[in-house]
């Protein structure tokens, strides 16, 4: 399928601003590499068009920091940028990830009349979670996140939930999977806390790639006992629904990293946002032509070393899951070619397991 480069936004209105002040956060970090933390309506309108001038099909990712700190406003006028290229034709769809502290039912009847999939940042039960998410004064943010998330559950565009994994809860994936459960909670995401924060000392949290695939192999034996078809883990699913045939995956398997791109609020563009900001990853402006941006030589390298990563990887057995890995998870350094001993292994571990398993119940031979 015919895919473009820098064609997927991920956008950071605020950056890395936030009204909590979590342990392990990587986006923190962003105020001090990118001034000018509120994205200004120009600039905004210039994210709109030009990731919509050459698309038929565009999701708009909001994310942070606290993305909700931009104001309604804000994505009101973001809306109002999106309606002429509607009319054109386009497919618009916008996806929010929150801490879901500021929501208020303001703000879930603007995200419901147009159609927004808000995803909630939670980290499990409300000991565990408030050991970590906190506000600046140190007080837990549970209730204020769940607050939110029944707001917008009765507004119909909760989009799930994503939990961090991290020496905390690592080791009691039972308790976790039947909280989300009980919560009624059906649709997650699972992210291994790495070495990466900004927000204090996080190294007590770090979970291994070792500990972090016993973690989901334990999580994904719950949910085939479980057997609920609502039960939607997106790790999972992905893998799942690749060994049986099919082609739906998430980011981290697709080895198209260059199809993600980072917008920051002064309109700059860099890669995925798992990657720091790299000057080498830099691809220019919104208000660049995106001809300009996809001829970016940065770009060209970049697409380079993932040819060259996907090309050390096809020899492999699980090539058609993995496509190489996730650029920034997988390798060691930004040119590595041979991916990490360790990530690779467990990933292997992790789909032998998931593929016995599914032969085992006679859905396939």
């Amino acid at each position: 399928m015919f895919y473009r480069s820098v064609s997927t936004p991920i956008v950071k209105p605020v950056n890395g601003l936030c009204n909590l002040s979590c342990s392990y956060c990587y986006a923190s970090g962003l105020k001090e590499c990118i001034t000018g933390d509120y994205m200004r309506v120009e600039t905004l309108k210039f994210v709109i068009d030009f990731f919509c001038c050459e698309q038929d099909h565009i999701e708009f990712i909001w994310h942070g920091g606290e993305p909700l700190l931009a104001g309604l406003d804000f994505y009101r006028k973001a809306i109002e940028f999106q309606h002429p290229w509607k009319q054109k034709g386009r497919k618009i769809v916008n996806f929010l990830q929150t801490n879901a502290t500021l929501v208020t039912p303001e703000w879930t009847r603007f995200f419901a009349k147009n159609n927004f999939f808000v995803g909630v940042s939670l980290d499990g039960p409300k000991e565990s979670h408030n050991q970590v998410r906190r506000y600046q004064s140190d007080k837990g943010s549970y209730d204020a996140v769940m607050r939110g998330v029944n707001l917008l559950r009765q507004a119909k565009i909760f989009n799930g939930i994503i939990c961090s994994v991290s020496t905390l809860n690592y080791n009691s994936p039972k308790e976790l999977f039947n909280f989300f459960i009980t919560k009624n909670i059906k649709k997650l995401k699972f992210a291994r806390v790495k070495n990466i924060g900004h927000c204090g000392d996080i190294s007590s949290l770090t979970v291994s790639p070792s500990q972090y695939t016993d973690f989901m192999i334990a999580i994904f034996d719950l949910w085939l006992e479980l057997d609920d078809p609502e039960v939607e883990i997106r790790d999972i699913q992905s893998v799942v629904n690749l060994i049986l045939g099919g082609d739906k995956r998430e980011c981290i398997y697709l080895g198209r990293c260059d199809q993600f791109a980072t917008v920051y609020s002064n309109g700059s563009i860099y890669s995925c946002d798992s990657f720091p900001n790299m000057d080498t990853l830099r691809f220019g402006s919104v208000s660049d032509n995106p001809i300009i941006v996809r001829s970016n030589q940065r770009l060209k390298n970049f697409q380079k070393i993932l040819k060259r990563r996907k090309a050390r990887c096809r020899v492999c057995n699980w090539y058609f899951i993995c496509k190489g890995g996730c650029a920034r998870n997988c390798y060691e350094q930004f040119d590595s070619i041979e991916p990490l001993d360790e990530v690779c292994e467990n990933l292997k571990r992790y789909f032998e397991h998931i593929s016995v398993k599914i032969k085992s119940c006679g859905i396939i031979r």
